[in-house]
């Protein structure tokens, strides 16, 4: 099934802009045809693929440089001659943006912790401020 840029963009939630861009910087590069770009369901696997990298904090160049390096693993399971250079590049990349997610984690951490104290801060002085409003209410009624 080929799909349209329009269709794509709508089935899958993305802009047609991005999908331009993607195009442009040889991330997704799809069959033009008189002006059009058309869509194999190869093109769709790799826009998918794009996408759970995007969510997972890829950079584009990241995405586009594994993109790359799997493709040539995947040639090199069909002929036989497997790069063991390209599995470590592969495993190195994933390693490093586990790395990186795990930094983020313990830094959003540090900022959920002091999120509570201030809410806590604040959380006592609103209830300190009742007291004092009902202490108010009581000496003068």
């Amino acid at each position: 099934m080929v799909m349209l840029i329009g269709e794509v963009s709508k089935k899958y939630n993305i802009s047609i802009e991005t999908l331009r861009f993607y195009d442009k910087i040889g991330l997704l590069t799809v069959e033009r045809k008189n002006n059009r770009r058309y869509y194999s369901e190869k093109d769709i696997q790799r826009l998918q693929s794009i996408m759970a990298m995007k969510e997972m904090s890829f950079s584009l160049e990241e995405i586009k440089k594994i993109l790359e390096i799997d493709e040539r693993i995947d040639k090199g399971l069909e002929n036989g001659t497997i790069n063991h250079e390209d599995i470590k590049i592969l495993l190195n990349e994933v390693r490093k943006k586990q790395t990186e997610i795990l930094e983020k984690e313990r830094e959003l951490k540090k900022v959920k912790n002091q999120l509570n104290i201030i809410i806590n801060k604040i959380m006592d002085m609103k209830s300190d401020d009742k007291d004092s409003d009902y202490k108010k209410s009581d000496g003068n009624g």
